[in-house]
């Protein structure tokens, strides 16, 4: 109730000391139209001061007067006059400068200003000063009164710096002319830029500006303000100090680059996923060059590309990849797709010794009836005794189709494995890199089947196969059997092609010889479903703490005949998490959302007890170019943008082949 009294006590008090305040100090008020916009207080500030000094300056011939309260010296003539007045004591200071020179004439001419007559209106004037001709005895003493005036301190207080300086023009030989317009707007302080700064540069030790940008409609994201786009060097090169040990005189170093560019046939089909993108950045010929400007800036030793347009490839881009030094393989999709894949070597660095162009549509078996391709290349470096074999593929995009990305996958791998062997039985040992869009995000279980050697799939829903969407919500499922694929696709659940040898040690029991005996009933013991401990079951030491042993877990997986194996030894060169900011890393990004289904995979040192031979070996990982997180993505307005051309983000890693290890088997 106190507090209220004040408030309605004091209020009105404040307000008639402020008045009387105003009274007391005489300030005059400029008026514009009969409405008054300056009171002498202040002055008014950004577009809407200009756009007064405007309205001030070209009144013209408006007859609209004062409002009746105000005396006249609160009229626009009064304030002018206030003004003008100024102005004189601010040509007598400069006149003082040039004395020495001539007369107060000369001076007031050395600004190009002279006294008003009475008769002249200072509204009516195209200006607030009046304009003449500098007329001066000679023009060395023109130039130096001229000079004298710029360098005044007092024209540095009155025009300060930078564009106030410009307000003052030469119009003609000699006179000058103040812009009150650009004065005023001059005196506006700039606002610091929105935006935010991150670290970028090699090491991270630059900083750079980013402004915000208006994310598309239906975004989580809050809405920023529109700016104009900068070309900023996000991505960095990360090196990895634990193999700086190895000699770099004995081992052959390498880059690998896995790119899925955006075929412009399926950008055009699926419109809807582009929607937050520019349409300029959407033009072909805006992406190719950006594409091609990628590749030059790196050069990867191999080039590894998915969704390659065919025409495009073998019209634009195999034409200037050949002129860079580039040996170029392309396979394109079976059916009415016009994209494929595409496989580009160093010729100064690498030999092709085979290749096999793969078609993962087989007409007898109805599992595989898609229309990916993949190429498999194996390629002898020239300065090393040990060939690599390059995979490159694109398989299926169709989440709820785990089953035929597993029966793909298992395609490739067994192209692999037979040159593998074909190395080794040669006396020379094969190194591998996998790449591809792979359509499977990390952790999953066809990625942990890359990276581990094996995968239980038996009742496994399709659609948890490679992660990317959740069906857990419905109540039936399309679920994995065996056997996988039929026999007629000629390739074992080792990812294998088929002989008679590896039929006899398939591991994979006849359907007769399954019988719920004794035997087969112990087979169950270390099944997955066996090995989870169900949360309410007692502890009882020696009889419900029995854990499998590794030995045990190995034969089961073996002998079981519902688990997938291959025996190459492959690391992703990637994580899923950014190591820097612990954030997810992501490889592809567009109106549906971002993930990471862009892999390169690499086969590594062995280690085990089958003999030496099987540690020796492996490729070792220099360098990678870093991901992003979504959230970096899409703040430069997500992808495709003017930076990366595509909807993914090209993959690069630098890997080194010990010479040491080439002669080992």
């Amino acid at each position: 109730m106190i507090a209220s009294v004040m408030l309605y006590g004091l209020y009105p008090l404040s307000r008639f000391i402020g008045r009387l305040a105003g009274l007391w100090r005489k300030a005059p008020c400029v008026y514009v139209n009969g409405k008054e916009v300056w009171d002498g207080g202040g002055a008014v500030s950004g577009p809407q001061q200009t756009g007064l000094s405007l309205q001030w300056l070209s009144a013209g011939d408006t007859d609209t007067g004062p409002d009746p309260d105000h005396t006249d010296t609160e009229s626009p003539q009064g304030a002018l006059e206030v003004l003008n007045s100024d102005l004189k004591t601010l040509q007598i200071s400069c006149m003082d400068t040039c004395v020495n020179e001539g007369s107060a004439d000369d001076g007031k001419a050395a600004l190009g200003l002279e006294e008003e007559t009475d008769d002249r209106d200072p509204v009516m004037n195209e200006s607030v000063f009046t304009r003449t001709e500098c007329e001066r005895r000679s023009d060395m003493d023109q130039h130096g009164c001229d000079e004298r005036m710029m360098d005044s301190p007092v024209s540095d207080m009155f025009l300060g710096s930078g564009s106030g300086r410009e307000a003052l023009v030469h119009a003609g030989s000699g006179s000058a002319v103040f812009d009150l317009a650009a004065l005023l707007a001059d005196s506006q302080t700039a606002a610091d830029p929105l935006g935010w700064h991150f670290p970028s540069g090699l090491g991270l030790s630059q900083t750079c500006y980013c402004p915000y940008v208006q994310f598309p409609a239906g975004s989580y994201y809050p809405a920023f303000q529109h700016s104009d786009s900068i070309e900023v060097t996000w991505r960095v090169w990360e090196e990895f100090s634990e193999s700086a040990c190895v000699d770099a005189a004995d081992a052959f170093d390498f880059s690998v680059m896995s790119y899925n560019i955006l075929a412009q046939d399926l950008l055009e089909a699926n419109p809807d996923l582009y929607t937050h993108c520019p349409e300029e950045v959407l033009a072909w010929d805006v992406r190719l060059r950006a594409i091609l400007k990628e590749l030059q800036t790196w050069q990867p030793d191999i080039i590894c590309l998915q969704e390659v347009q065919e025409d495009h490839f073998h019209q634009q881009m195999c034409p200037v990849l050949t002129e860079m030094g580039y040996s170029c393989i392309y396979k394109r999709r079976t059916g009415p797709k016009t994209d494929g894949c595409a496989v580009c070597y160093r010729s100064e660095r690498f030999t092709q010794l085979s290749v096999r162009l793969l078609e993962f549509r087989r007409p007898d078996c109805e599992l595989l009836d898609r229309d990916n391709v993949a190429i498999v290349l194996l390629l002898q470096p020239r300065s090393a005794l040990s060939p690599v074999c390059v995979a490159n593929t694109h398989l299926l995009f169709n989440p709820r189709r785990g089953d035929v990305k597993l029966a793909q996958l298992a395609i490739v791998l067994a192209e692999i494995d037979v040159m593998v062997q074909n190395c080794r039985s040669a006396g020379r040992r094969c190194e591998v890199v996998f790449c591809g869009d792979l359509n499977a995000l990390p952790s999953s279980p066809l990625w942990r089947f890359i990276s581990s050697g094996q995968l239980y799939y038996y009742g496994l829903p399709a659609w948890m196969v490679s992660g990317q969407t959740d069906l857990s919500h419905r109540v039936h499922h399309a679920r994995l059997f065996a056997p996988l694929w039929p026999s007629s696709l000629g390739v074992t659940d080792r990812c294998q092609y088929k002989s008679e040898s590896q039929t006899a040690a398939s591991g994979i029991f006849p359907v007769d010889n399954r019988r719920y005996s004794h035997e087969s009933m112990l087979k169950l013991r270390y099944c997955p479903a066996a090995c989870v401990r169900p949360a309410d079951l007692e502890l009882i030491p020696g009889v419900t703490d029995k854990t499998p042993d590794p030995e045990d877990m190995d034969m089961f997986s073996r002998r079981f005949g519902h688990t997938l194996h291959h025996s190459l030894s492959l690391t992703s060169a990637y994580s899923e998490v950014r190591p820097d900011t612990h954030t997810p890393a992501v490889s592809t990004l567009n109106s549906d959302g971002a993930a990471m289904v862009d892999y390169i995979f690499y086969s590594t040192r062995r280690s085990g007890s089958a003999g030496e031979e099987e540690s020796a070996g492996g490729l070792q990982m220099l360098g990678r170019l870093s991901l992003l997180s979504e959230a970096d993505l899409w703040s430069m307005k997500g992808l495709p943008n003017h930076t990366f051309p595509s909807d993914h983000l090209s993959l690069l890693v630098k890997l080194r082949l010990s010479h040491s290890d080439s002669h080992r088997v």
